[in-house]
């Protein structure tokens, strides 16, 4: 098949793609040979810091021709872009992300819990079958928006005690974190199996405690030891089989020595845990707070964010990591349904990475509940001082438009 390799700048709609210049592991698709038939296709190709595309010239239309200046070099003809990027973007294209992130989260839902399945009915975790459900999770971090995952994994977390949702969450956001920080493919791939089998020690624990550790009437002294031994649980568990990394062990047996020495096991000394174990820790704790974990009341993703914050700055966790997390989402994430202090209703759709309070916005609703005839943009970060300055009020307990 002829072919000819072309910046992926290049790249238009209706070209067949035939080969990329990374490595399997790190494509944004399950395939590296495929027709383009969305631009989002070249976003993800742009994200996952592709440069170079071969182009098969059969299966698609073929690249413009170059030609030449005076001085010898080529050039290309001026084109349209491929996409004109807006300020932010459309509710549909909003509202379909969403609605692939929750198709991909129910399928990593089945391929995580057949992980816990397998440990509970035989006291073993079956690795082959652990590292394809972080192959999995890794496709789709790399796939999806990070919006659109944090979203979807986030609903509905609130008193949810499954311990496979919870590994699923945290295994996610471990690594939407860890490529944040830039680690290589093995380091990511250590993070990920640590963060999706780092609380199986719990498995073997009385399910009464577990359900109380963190609730206001608390535990006794002892059976608060009692739960404090499931990192050293897990790793044991893990011990008795091969193929897992040591640095994977290390990870999970100290994802809760926090830096001020508040955590477990007391002889880990938080202050040299890995960045990449305080990424784990940081994530559990957003976890734990978004769920209400051991009977502790549940908070909103506004709420937990203030609390991981406040522990960041009191010494437990590690602030950059967490400035870094709240950066990556926001604190009123996009998609986020909101009330602003006019009553009226709008969904977040873009950051304002200087103004994480005061996103961009698509005002819906007006105040009394009636649809606007158009919804319309409104960056919070850029309104008239003489007129009334809209802020977000509140998050709404409710899905994204469109998400039913």
């Amino acid at each position: 098949m002829p072919t000819t390799r072309v910046p992926v700048k290049k790249l238009r709609v209706g070209m067949y793609v035939a080969g990329l210049d990374l490595p399997w592991y790190r494509s944004p698709f399950l395939r590296h040979s495929f027709k383009v038939e969305r631009p989002a296709q070249i976003e993800k190709l742009l994200r996952a810091g592709v440069r170079t595309v071969d182009i098969d010239l059969d299966r698609g239309i073929a690249p413009q021709p170059q030609y030449q200046t005076s001085d010898g070099e080529p050039t290309a003809p001026q084109a349209e872009p491929v996409q004109a990027r807006t300020s932010t973007k459309p509710l549909a294209q909003l509202t379909e992300e969403y609605a692939q992130a929750k198709l991909a989260k129910q399928q990593l839902t089945q391929a995580v819990q057949s992980v816990f399945t397998t440990i509970t009915r035989t006291g073993t975790v079956n690795t082959q079958q652990a590292a394809e459900a972080v192959q999995e999770i890794t496709i789709v971090t790399r796939t999806l928006t990070h919006s659109s995952i944090f979203m979807a994994l986030s609903q509905n977390r609130a008193s949810d005690p499954m311990l496979s949702q919870h590994a699923l969450t945290t295994c996610t956001l471990s690594l939407v974190l860890g490529q944040a920080f830039q680690f290589n493919p093995l380091e990511l791939h250590e993070l990920a199996t640590a963060a999706l089998l780092h609380d199986i020690g719990l498995i073997q624990l009385d399910p009464a405690l577990i359900q109380h550790v963190h609730a206001p009437s608390g535990l006794s002294p002892s059976r608060q030891q009692e739960f404090h031994t499931h990192p050293q649980i897990s790793v044991r568990t893990l011990q008795r089989q091969s193929g897992l990394e040591p640095d994977t062990l290390h990870l999970i047996a100290n994802h809760h020595a926090y830096l001020d020495q508040s955590g477990y096991p007391k002889e880990a000394r938080g202050e040299f845990t890995s960045d990449r174990t305080r990424i784990l820790m940081v994530i559990d704790r957003y976890d734990e707070l978004l769920s209400g974990f051991g009977g502790a009341l549940p908070l909103t993703s506004h709420q937990t964010f203030q609390r991981l914050y406040q522990e960041a700055r009191l010494g437990k966790l590690d602030q950059r990591i967490v400035s870094t997390f709240i950066a990556l989402v926001g604190i009123y994430p996009v998609h986020s349904r909101v009330r602003l202090n006019t009553q009226e209703i709008a969904v977040v759709t873009e950051l304002n990475q200087t103004q994480l309070h005061r996103p961009v916005v698509t005002i819906t609703h007006q105040s009394e509940g009636t649809e606007y005839p158009s919804a319309f943009v409104v960056n919070l970060a850029h309104e008239h001082k003489e007129a009334q300055r809209r802020t977000i009020e509140t998050i709404l307990n409710v899905e994204p438009p469109g998400a039913e």
